[in-house]
């Protein structure tokens, strides 16, 4: 049976690592802890579990992280699971199934959300959670960066998805969402992108009808009505930032490390 590394980046996730890490211990030879640090316990809980090393990191992007975790692990294996989300009898019984005999050198899966005291239809895009770590690779975006399967690798698929508590209250969702909008408009800039109400205002509308109606969303009650109508209205917030940037950028050379500081 191969050996296996848990990847598991951490801040101040007191309420939820503990649920996390329990989930995935009796499958782990390894976690993998980024922690940017964290002054809530967080760490005293990861330091509880005999497998784990826990490492300082200064959060520089979800890609960067993600790079970065899979480098320090000791194990060809590695699965990703966030400190928000938990990994199941079934997907736990898969993968010690899959890790017997690989077939292939990735799998995918999709994730389960909770949200505001449901959970949910609309899923995320399956992502490769579980690969050989030099079979992963990522874009450079701040967030919603995009998991890839390196050419000449082959990619399967596990039937269980992984559950993920994303969101109690919508002052928290509110929060990250603005911050993602943020990160989202500066990877735009950086990218030479330019403001386009025609095509940021259209993505948003497009955003709202595949997470409603194709995604499933209008089965999830106000919750889902809520959730697709902000993930249309993020876009058009982007726009607006990207304005708002290239306006800041007009008087301040320094305004990168500005908007960073400042916004994310």
């Amino acid at each position: 049976m191969e050996s296996l590394t848990v990847c598991t980046p951490t801040y101040n996730d007191v309420d939820t690592v503990h649920r996390a890490l329990s989930s995935i211990e009796n499958i782990a030879d390894e976690i993998v802890v980024l922690d940017s640090f964290s002054d809530d316990g967080t760490r005293e809980i990861v330091s509880r579990y005999n497998q784990s090393v826990i490492y300082d990191y200064e959060f520089e992007g979800f890609a960067d992280l993600f790079r970065t975790a899979a480098s320090k692990a000791s194990n060809k294996w590695v699965l990703f699971v966030d400190a928000d989300e938990e990994v199941r009898n079934g997907l736990r019984s898969e993968i010690k199934n899959v890790l017997k005999s690989p077939t292939k050198d990735a799998y995918q899966t999709t994730k389960c959300n909770r949200m505001w005291g449901k959970w949910m239809h609309t899923q995320h895009k399956p992502r490769p959670i579980l690969a050989r770590k030099d079979a992963l690779q990522w874009d450079d975006a701040l967030v919603g960066e995009e998991w890839l399967v390196q050419e000449g690798y082959d990619t399967g698929t596990l039937s269980n998805p992984i559950h993920h508590y994303a969101y109690d209250s919508i002052d928290e969702y509110i929060e990250k969402w603005m911050r993602y909008t943020s990160a989202d408009a500066l990877t735009e800039v950086r990218q030479n992108s330019k403001p386009s109400v025609i095509y940021f205002y259209l993505k948003g509308v497009l955003a709202v009808a595949y997470r409603y109606l194709w995604e499933r969303a209008i089965l999830d009650g106000w919750q889902g009505a809520f959730f697709s109508l902000m993930s249309g209205v993020f876009y058009v917030v982007v726009d607006a930032k990207m304005r708002q940037i290239n306006s800041i950028k007009k008087n301040h050379d320094d305004w990168e490390e500005w908007w960073i500081e400042n916004k994310l």
